[in-house]
């Protein structure tokens, strides 16, 4: 099967191609959306976060997001406005991810602009899936499943749209359990080919009243295959 290299959400990873001669039940969609890296691929993004919140001002700040895909286990660090960091891990056959504040932290910078750690992560692709709806084309162009996912942690409900060719999740709507309107909303675009690589340079995340954006820069981002005789560095200090 013919590989991709991309980089999902904010991670680099190894992408199969999803078209087959048959349908692929809907379980065996989500074992290739959820993917397994066949080797090791790293990345080093920087960019800015806004945050803008009805009758406020816009809210901007430095992001960091490094991060080393292993095939059974990535461990990564987010930095907001370079004095707010935390050290993620996630197992990939559980998509657990576990976020632990780094020394220092004063504040909640992550939890005001509505981010969680494990969008980076794309844990919610672990959770159970339910049902499938009708196939739609996202943007008007990019023909997706839709499949809707439980995930009793957060009590919620999770509608995503994921790429037909690349089994890519492009947008997901998050639902509180028994309502009928999506609180959440989650959309990545700006895909950007360097060194043979292809990254997520945009992600959006809105509910009522307030949206953030996230602009990784294309000039300044490092993506690539660990070599293990020179790691990459992906951890930064905070101020």
């Amino acid at each position: 099967m013919k590989k991709l290299l991309t980089v999902v959400l904010l991670a680099a990873t190894v992408l199969p191609l999803c078209g087959a001669e048959k349908e692929l039940s809907m379980q065996e969609f989500m074992v290739l959306a959820r993917r397994k890296n066949q080797f090791a691929t790293y990345a080093k993004l920087n960019g800015v976060l806004q945050h803008r919140r009805r009758g406020q001002g816009v809210v901007s700040m430095p992001v960091y997001f490094g991060v080393i895909l292993h095939p059974d286990r990535t461990v990564g660090q987010l930095v907001l406005d370079r004095s707010e960091g935390y050290m993620l891990g996630q197992a990939v056959n559980s998509g657990l991810t576990s976020v632990t504040p780094m020394p220092g932290k004063k504040s909640d910078k992550l939890g005001y602009v509505g981010l969680r750690a494990s969008d980076l992560t794309l844990s919610f692709l672990f959770c159970k899936p339910e049902k499938e709806f009708a196939s739609e084309n996202v943007g008007g162009v990019v023909p997706c499943r839709v499949i809707l996912l439980d995930d009793p942690k957060h009590k919620e409900k999770i509608k995503v749209w994921i790429a037909r060719e690349h089994c890519f999740p492009l947008q997901a709507e998050f639902f509180r359990y028994g309502e009928k309107e999506s609180y959440r909303v989650l959309e990545a675009s700006g895909f950007t080919k360097k060194n043979e690589l292809y990254y997520v340079r945009k992600l959006r995340i809105e509910g009522p009243g307030w949206r953030t954006k996230i602009d990784f820069d294309a000039d300044s981002a490092e993506i690539g295959k660990v070599d293990f005789s020179a790691p990459p560095k992906i951890i930064i200090k905070l101020k």
